[in-house]
């Protein structure tokens, strides 16, 4: 079996996902760029077996997505944003992907997750990537498309169309030209629905980006009930909507659901 001490690694990755409640039988998924350029990356169905993950459940996949070697399963459906990630990005060297509960509560609505901690501010912006999965598996299930699948991965045509056709394009626009920002910091951003992904430098930057994801959005939330629906975000890292000193900038909860970015 090759690569196992990134297996190994992997796995504490999971397990540490798992302790912090942000990693669930809904779904998910965690991959890492090898130091030869190929990809090792968990099974689908792991989610199903509540990711009781051993060594063997990570398949090593070519740039291309060719199967390299298969212990366990194969990757799951959304192995073609895994590996577009890393063609976009450089310097992503693991991707962690989850459904966690407060993250997936923005990304059920469709907006960006707010930076309400200092330890969100790193991020930078936090999009939300939206696409109405429902119908685009519905017309290409009516009208099907030629698609150019990965071969390491979950054979769901209609899964993968949503993202070679609809996510593939918004991330070349809007993760893609963020590429350099990678030399300060990771990434993260969301999927309509579905939840959210964090890419780092190394394994332990992308499992902590996760946690801060999932931080700043409970934090937001509970800002929401404190205030009576009103969130306070800070944008430091955007110069041009510096405060003053001590002033405080507050963004209505109803103003997220008109789709504005903050």
């Amino acid at each position: 079996m090759r690569y196992e001490p990134h297996r190994q690694h992997l796995t504490r990755i999971v397990q540490d996902l798992l302790a912090w409640d942000v990693l669930n039988p809904a779904g998910g998924a965690v991959s890492l760029r090898l130091p030869d350029g190929n990809v090792l990356m968990s099974c689908t169905r792991l989610a199903f077996d509540r990711w009781k993950v051993s060594l063997r459940d990570f398949i090593v996949l070519a740039p291309d997505g060719t199967v390299l070697e298969q212990t366990g399963g194969l990757g799951a459906s959304g192995t073609p944003m895994h590996l577009d990630l890393y063609r976009m990005l450089p310097r992503a060297g693991a991707i962690v992907h989850t459904h966690s509960p407060y993250t997936l509560a923005f990304a059920s609505l469709g907006i960006p997750v707010p930076s309400v901690t200092n330890r969100a501010d790193t991020f930078g912006e936090i999009p939300c990537l939206h696409a109405d999965d429902s119908t685009v598996k519905a017309r290409f299930q009516a009208e099907p498309v030629p698609l150019d699948l990965p071969q390491g991965m979950v054979q769901r045509p209609d899964v993968a169309a949503v993202n070679l056709l609809e996510y593939r394009p918004q991330m070349e626009k809007i993760i893609a030209p963020r590429a350099q920002e990678m030399d300060r910091h990771g990434l993260a951003f969301t999927l309509y629905r579905h939840g959210g992904f964090t890419v780092g430098r190394h394994l332990e930057e992308t499992l902590d980006l996760m946690l801060r994801l999932e931080e700043t959005a409970r934090t937001a939330l509970l800002q929401a009930q404190l205030t009576g629906g009103t969130v306070f975000p800070n944008r430091l890292y955007r110069p041009e909507q510096q405060s003053p000193v001590g002033a405080t900038t507050a963004t209505p909860v109803s103003s997220y659901l008109t789709g504005r970015d903050l």
